[in-house]
């Protein structure tokens, strides 16, 4: 085994043993081992990853390492192999970096849970970890669909965590039936990827794709997006990323900054040899990726749970995500992928430390006047909002330009739309993360704030949001200025033998939109503040004047309705006519009247059990002289 294969191995193998660990053993010792054990897999993964990156700076060639042939049957035959190149390694970095710092604010913010919740806890985040891993470094599509399939898993558990919560359980059960829909698609897509081509493994099918059947190219292309739309939550299988809020803060940054969400995009662009031949499903991963950034970002406008805000903003920047990879530029997909993780983790950890300072609260109604009492958090969560907002110089500026900027710079009419649509967002962006900031900490404090004076977060929790506030402020002059050092690549670069290169010209910043943007990005943010600070405009009136939109959006464009409308409430309907036409009167009707039948049949035997004596005797004399007469008869007959 290569030194590449042993190290990938250990990526995945720390996790799972801290994982195991948790499981069997957590729940007995010291919570100071639970607190070392559960970041410190992480860490170690994290250590291996960067050896492996640097390892591929030296050499972009794509590794594969089989350790045993998993199953044979006939001709067909799986080996667990891990794929590690530029694109796993990336992806390695930012599971393992970014969701490392999210286990270790976990310290502080679970602390409150006994010993064996908190070793419970970590033992799902370890999991969580691990199978996201197993995701992005398995080489072959059977132990893609295990990773897939272990990460709904994972999520399930961990936003069902607090299981005494009903809402809790709900939430958890309907983000795992979304997922299952997903897999449901992956799966029949693998099966058809082995029938199509005879393999299973990544690198022998993309050197088959070309020989392929279109049709059938295009129809597990559209397998694999269900796959992908259902993970990453876009439309329209959304819906169970916003109720996803129910599990506690740190599962929430993982869940939507550097793991679950990002599946799907790391799918297409896996794939990308898949959906450059598959016209079709390519445009429509582009389409469903800006259509689910508008829609997202203008519910996010309505919104009180400041959870809840940044989780449709997730659904907002994966849908940037999409719209990248959709139009073949996957570089700047995976580059805002990166920068996604750095400012949206920061956002969702900084929002733990108010939520944790205010016994709970997550209503942003009830907050304001926290830059005061929570300067440090405050600041943190500024920079991640103007990254979010994308404003000039922090990282999710250079990220979206460079997914803005490739698809303007495609020319054709369907990118030009798919920029529109991504222009007009990060408009709407701007003025969402502006009401999100200003309402919890600039606006004069709630005369119903829970805690009169909060206090900052610990050192536990505010060191690993002052991390990802420092990367999501220089994130950006990784892209820009990558080449100060003769070791360092751009992005674009370090992914290109991975994902392929743009398929048309290079260029520089495409200026005008670029300029529009920025520009008309920070003008919405401002505007949040003329509404909700200075209070120039006032909301209400907007409210009474167009009520409407308001109830579209607070009952997000009815999507909970309408698939309960179509499909909970006729499962139940059909539920309930099988319960009454067919398993009471035919199941348990069999069932219990074979159980009445035989009860009635011994009641009737039971006449014969007098316990008198004399009667015994004579139905044995009785049966005597039956047998012999039969006897002498057929002696006689003989």
């Amino acid at each position: 085994m290569t030194s590449t294969g042993t190290l990938a191995l250990l990526v995945l193998a720390f996790p799972a043993l801290g994982a195991l660990l948790h499981a069997f053993f957590g729940w007995r010792w010291s919570r100071v081992l639970t607190m070392l054990l559960g970041p410190g897999v992480i860490w170690l993964s994290f250590v291996c990853v960067v050896i492996l990156f640097f390892g591929q700076l030296g050499d972009a060639s794509s590794k594969q390492s089989t350790y045993w042939t998993w199953i044979t049957s006939g001709s067909f035959s799986t080996p667990f192999n891990l794929l590690v190149d530029n694109l796993s390694v990336f992806m390695g970095l930012v599971i393992t970096g970014v969701g490392a710092l999210i286990v270790t604010y976990s310290v502080g913010y679970m602390e409150q849970e006994d010993n064996p919740s908190y070793a419970r806890f970590f033992c799902y985040m370890d999991l969580f970890v691990f199978s996201m891993l197993l995701l992005v470094f398995a080489g072959n599509f059977v132990f893609l669909v295990v990773g897939w399939a272990m990460v709904g898993l994972s999520s399930y558990l961990l936003i069902g965590f607090w299981y005494q919560r009903p809402s809790a359980v709900v939430a958890a059960r309907k983000a795992f039936v979304m997922n299952v829909i997903g897999d449901i698609g992956m799966i029949l897509a693998a099966f058809l990827i082995w029938v199509t081509y005879h393999s299973v493994v990544f690198t022998e099918v993309f050197g088959r794709v070309g020989h392929a059947d279109s049709a059938g190219l295009e129809i597990i292309a559209f397998l694999l997006l269900v796959g992908a739309v259902a993970k990453s939550a876009q439309l329209p299988l959304h819906t169970w990323l916003p109720d996803a809020m129910e599990g506690p803060t740190p599962v929430s940054a993982l869940i939507h900054a550097a793991t679950m969400v990002t599946a799907g995009v790391y799918l297409v662009g896996r794939m990308h040899p898949i959906y450059d031949v598959a016209v079709t499903a390519h445009d429509a991963v582009a389409l469903i990726g800006a259509v689910t950034a508008l829609f997202a970002a203008t519910i996010a406008f309505v919104q009180t749970d400041i959870k809840r805000v940044l989780a449709y903003s997730t659904m907002s920047q994966i849908g940037y995500m999409f719209l990248a990879v959709g139009v073949g530029a996957y570089a700047a997909g995976f580059y805002h992928l990166m920068s996604h993780a750095f400012f949206k983790a920061l956002l969702f950890m900084a929002a733990g430390n108010v939520i944790h300072a205010l016994s709970d609260e997550q209503d942003m109604r009830k907050f304001g006047g926290l830059w005061q009492d929570l300067p440090r958090t405050a600041l943190c969560f500024l920079v991640g909002s103007l990254s979010l907002a994308g404003i000039i110089p922090f990282v999710g500026f250079w990220s979206k330009e460079v997914v803005l900027g490739d698809a303007f710079s495609r020319g054709d009419p369907f990118a030009l739309a798919m920029w529109a649509i991504g222009f007009v967002t990060a408009l709407l962006t701007g003025f969402y993360t502006g009401r999100m900031f200003y309402l919890t900490f600039w606006v004069k404090a709630a005369p119903d704030r829970p805690v009169e004076h909060p206090h900052e977060a610990p050192p536990v929790m505010l060191i690993p949001v002052a991390i990802l506030a420092v990367l999501s402020t220089i994130g950006g002059f990784i892209q820009i200025n990558a080449g100060f050092h003769p070791g360092w690549k751009l992005v674009q670069d370090f992914l290109n033998p991975a994902v392929g290169v743009l398929g048309w010209e290079e260029r520089g910043l495409e200026y005008l939109a670029t300029a529009a943007t920025v520009l008309l990005g920070a003008f919405t943010f401002f505007l949040a503040y003329r509404f909700y600070v200075e209070r120039r405009w006032d909301p209400a009136v907007v409210r009474v004047r167009y009520p409407w939109v308001q109830t579209l959006l607070e009952r997000k464009y009815w999507f909970d309705e309408i698939y309960d409308a179509a499909f909970v409430r006729p499962m139940d309907w059909l539920g309930a006519a099988l319960v009454r036409w067919v398993e009471r009167p035919i199941i348990d009707g069999a069932v219990m009247g074979l159980g009445t039948r035989t009860e009635n049949t011994a009641s009737d035997l039971s006449v014969t059990q007098s316990g008198y004596f004399r009667n015994y005797v004579l139905v044995l004399t009785t049966g005597a002289v039956i047998v012999l007469a039969l006897v002498m008869i057929r002696g006689a007959i003989g």
